[in-house]
């Protein structure tokens, strides 16, 4: 099945924009997926939320989202104040710098996605790509998506750009950690 793209983009620096098209690099393979069952007549199970207070079953409409600011004690928010939270996309994927490509350790990486050039973007697509792999660099960029702000690194490849999300310092555990 041929790929298709899954948003239109634009990669700014500067007073350059190169539009692009975003593919993802990878696709789930076709496992195994289990349901639970009854044992004793073969339905399948539903999942219920207790509330470990009162013991009760709690449906959708009367839970409520929080954060746990010290044991057992949260701050409750509302669906509107969840929403104010959330990053605004806007289309681009804006380059603060360019690096050499080693400087990002792989540890850090995420996500990856193929970027291609969209209508009018072949050029500067093109000339972009080039530019990295002669140079030996890679950019570092950030870019607003499904309600979060990444970073990420856009780099060359033999064959065009591909974006890799990064992750930030606090994901990664430290290996003197363990």
């Amino acid at each position: 099945m041929a790929a298709r793209s899954i948003a239109s983009l634009t990669v700014t620096f500067g007073l350059v924009s190169v539009p692009v098209k975003l593919f993802s690099a990878t696709q789930s393979s076709a496992g195994i997926s289990f349901n639970l069952l009854h044992q004793a007549c073969g339905s399948r199970l539903k999942q219920q939320y207790l509330c470990a207070k009162e013991g009760v079953v709690v449906e959708r409409a009367d839970m409520a989202k929080g954060y746990e600011f010290a044991k057992d004690q949260y701050v409750i928010f509302t669906a509107d104040e969840l929403k104010q939270l959330e990053e605004k996309g806007n289309q681009s994927i804006e380059i603060v710098a360019f690096i050499p490509v080693a400087s990002v350790d792989p540890i850090y990486y995420d996500k990856a996605y193929y970027l291609a050039p969209d209508k009018g973007g072949a050029r500067p697509y093109a000339l972009l790509a080039h530019a990295m792999r002669e140079m030996g660099r890679c950019a570092l960029a950030r870019w607003a998506w499904k309600g979060k702000q990444y970073m990420v690194q856009v780099r060359a490849a033999a064959d065009g750009l591909i974006l890799q999300q990064l992750l930030y310092a606090d994901e990664v555990r430290a290996l003197s950690d363990l």
